[in-house]
């Protein structure tokens, strides 16, 4: 203890402890062991393998159809993503909600004129995250809400029989990883580029019946990412 803490009165000794306190913790842990929290969000697109998918209606024959689909991210709604993240050091955890959608691109010319889930395939999924190297990982599982908007021979679907009395309905669950990089724009802001992978189980409605699919899709996106730390 220097002599300059020994003349202080017993008041102010009590605070320079303190004070030389936080500065060893300071020395002894790094600022990015930190507890940091962010707030990011993304556009971009989504590539979608084809998949075999189902249709059942009371009554009828089952439809089955090896389909091609398509994300459209610009028309008629946008498709997007954000995400809360609390860091603490090199690892930490999220909330993501990721707005993607589906459109059939190979529709029969009878019995299915109009299938898309575009208000869309809603996933909500908690993740454990982790920094490598400069790369940022995650890993994450979650419930899909699913509006679907469907004509399923001459009968349409899309009503508010949802959570709430809305249009969004426990349509599947979701598993998601994902890897990105950042880079500094300006204090507290940085760029984010991410390539992203879900895999899907959906069952959603339609008219008289379900349409079941799996869903196996690669998101690349581009956004921003806002920090409360430097």
């Amino acid at each position: 203890m220097t002599w300059w803490i020994l003349a202080m009165p017993p008041a102010l000794r009590r605070v320079a402890h303190g004070g030389l306190l936080v500065m060893v913790l300071g020395a002894a842990f790094p600022a990015r062991l930190i507890a940091q929290w962010r707030v990011e969000a993304w556009f971009g697109d989504a590539w979608n393998l084809p998949t075999e998918l189902t249709l059942k209606q009371q009554g009828e024959p089952d439809i089955h159809i090896d389909a091609d689909w398509s994300t459209r991210p610009w028309s008629p709604t946008w498709y997007y993503s954000g995400r809360l993240a609390h860091w603490s050091g090199d690892a930490g955890w999220g909330a993501e909600y990721m707005h993607h959608k589906l459109y059939l691109d190979n529709l029969p010319q009878q019995d299915v004129t109009h299938f898309r889930i575009t208000n869309g395939v809603n996933h909500i999924i908690a993740q454990r995250l982790w920094r490598r190297r400069g790369w940022e990982l995650s890993a994450g599982a979650g419930p899909t809400l699913v509006v679907p908007i469907t004509i399923v021979r001459g009968k349409r679907y899309g009503e508010r029989k949802g959570v709430f009395g809305s249009r969004y309905e426990l349509g599947g669950a979701t598993l998601h990883g994902s890897i990105a990089r950042r880079l500094k724009l300006i204090p507290y802001t940085y760029g984010s580029l991410t390539a992203k992978g879900t895999l899907s189980y959906l069952d959603v409605p339609i008219a008289g019946g379900r349409a079941t699919t799996m869903n196996y899709a690669l998101h690349l996106q581009y956004g921003l990412s806002l920090q409360s730390r430097p």
